[in-house]
């Protein structure tokens, strides 16, 4: 298998995989640029191509965990500033009191969604969905009854 450099043998796939397919097929690895240009037997139990084979191996294995380990720091931060992920949700707090408030006096939720627009979003100047109506309004009962 020839690769033009080490960095592009793992992208967009799982690098242990890999080597371990290599290794089973005995298909020999060829690095045309980078640190380590060259022929590499997976076959050649005592020589560079294993000793390649293992390194790869382990790389593998390290790379998984800092990758991991860099997203769930990313996550962390994001939090830390208020970002949680996912869609913004559709309606403000104005609009879901305005609608508590046509609830509460027995106004039928189809009516609500007509007079309810999304301001904001991919889905600016529609209504919500029924759904999303019922919901948020279940979710925003539920906070009031916790507080």
């Amino acid at each position: 298998m020839t690769v033009h450099e080490f960095r592009r043998l793992g992208r967009g796939t799982d690098l242990l995989v890999t080597v371990e397919d290599l290794r089973k097929a005995s298909i020999a690895l060829e690095f045309l640029s980078g640190p380590i240009t060259g022929l590499y037997d997976p076959g050649d139990r005592h020589g560079q191509g294993a000793i390649l084979f293992g390194v790869l191996a382990a790389l593998s294995g390290a790379e998984r965990t800092y990758t991991r380990e860099k997203t769930l720091e990313g996550q962390e931060s994001a939090r830390k500033r208020g970002r949680t992920g996912g869609r913004p949700p559709s309606l403000d707090a104005d609009q879901i009191e305005y609608a508590l408030t046509l609830r509460a006096k027995g106004t039928p939720m189809k009516e609500i969604q007509q007079k309810t627009v999304i301001t904001r979003g991919k889905h600016k100047g529609k209504n919500p969905s029924l759904p999303t109506l019922y919901r948020t309004l279940a979710e925003a009962a539920a906070q009031r009854t916790d507080t």
